[in-house]
């Protein structure tokens, strides 16, 4: 018999409980009825957070807030298709609705207490909008394309969305206005970052082969994506910290993507700094974050990552704001002299550009600080 009404069962594909463990409705003990009486009713919630995937992973930390205001609570989250799978192994996330095209359809067969959502992206609206609830938290448009807000702070991150000025000028880390927007106590809750099984048992073995074990582990994510290519620090200025790294005695673990695989080819120098691959699934990425004690990155989803894993990190920024980024005082920022920074800008004639004012010196004094 199957258990349509339990919290667990997403109704389109298998629970967690019978893709892990392989068990059967009949016999899991973690069968919870969505409506098991009116007392015991959950707040029924569905968060709009579709992309970038180091923003999805952020936003994370909203989930423990959620459960502390509300007490029970059932989440659905609709979410781009690359970032369904961390999503998929949080345990406060009852179901992942992937965006595709059958998303409105999902939505006119479902009801919902409360729609939050924290994008002001077309799409993160439209969704927003067609979904049936009872009320929203964070931004909603009317049918004159005017965005409505939930609260004060909603009207703020709106006007931050719209200005440079007001975006630069901000202090506060995107957490601190996540947890306002929603009304949560908190804006240190953690980020969640799963570890799945079989992808810790691969990085393992990957560890035993390089000799990692015993050694200090220095991540380096030299990468930035397509979308914010400027956030990206010289590749001169990490060759010279791999150099410099050489005689520590430390490894040097080159993380990144397929786009980077050129990039951390050129980087690699066995057996000091060795390429961690560029085909690993999300959940294997993490997995080789977690074999490292301090990641160094750009402003990227590696950042997010590492902090959620509780890594050291030192993190550098140029273009986008490092006052949003919450460190949870694990790490250090490195910040550009550039009088420009923080503008946002996905092209940029100054010549030289704010990150490569970023002194290779600056980012290796912060490992060492951290190392101590």
């Amino acid at each position: 018999m199957v258990k349509t009404d339990c919290v667990h069962f997403p109704l389109d594909r298998p629970c967690r409980f019978h893709k892990e463990h392989g068990t059967k409705c009949y016999r899991c003990n973690g069968y919870r009825p969505v409506f098991s009486s009116k007392k015991d009713k959950p707040h029924r919630i569905l968060i709009v957070k579709l992309d970038a995937m180091g923003d999805v992973l952020r936003s994370t930390f909203l989930l423990p807030g959620l459960k502390e205001k509300y007490g029970r609570i059932h989440v659905t989250w609709i979410v781009a298709p690359a970032s369904a799978p961390f999503l998929e192994h949080n345990p406060l996330v009852d179901c992942v609705w992937p965006l595709d095209k059958d998303i409105f359809s999902r939505l006119l067969s479902e009801t919902f207490d409360e729609v939050i959502n924290l994008d002001l992206s077309p799409a993160s609206l439209a969704l927003a909008s067609a979904a049936p609830a009872r009320g929203f938290t964070g931004f909603m448009p009317d049918k004159k394309r005017r965005v409505m807000c939930s609260n004060a702070y909603a009207r703020k991150w709106l006007s931050m969305s719209a200005f440079d000025d007001a975006k630069k000028s901000n202090t506060h880390t995107f957490q601190y206005w996540m947890a306002k927007i929603t009304g949560i106590k908190r804006s240190d809750y953690e980020i969640h970052v799963p570890l799945d099984t079989a992808a810790v048992a691969k990085a393992a073995l990957f560890a035993r082969r390089h000799g990692l074990g015993g050694r200090k582990v220095i991540g380096i994510n030299p990468g930035a994506g397509a979308r914010w290519r400027l956030k990206k620090w010289t590749d001169s200025g990490f060759a010279s910290l791999i150099r410099s790294l050489e005689h520590s005695g430390a490894k040097v673990l080159l993380l990144g993507g397929p786009q980077e695989e050129t990039l951390l080819r050129s980087l690699a120098k066995p057996p000091v700094a060795i390429a961690a691959g560029t085909d690993n699934t999300i959940l294997e990425f993490f997995a080789l974050i977690n074999l490292c004690d301090i990641v160094v990155t750009g402003d990227t989803m590696a950042l997010h990552a590492a902090l959620g894993l509780k890594k050291k990190v030192v993190a550098i920024f140029g273009p986008t704001s490092s006052a949003e980024i919450e460190m949870y005082g694990r790490g250090t920022k490195i910040v550009s002299p550039a009088p420009c920074v923080c503008c946002y800008r996905t092209h940029c004639q100054a010549r030289p550009d704010c990150m490569s004012l970023v002194r290779p010196g600056a980012v290796k004094q912060a490992v060492e600080n951290l190392w101590k």
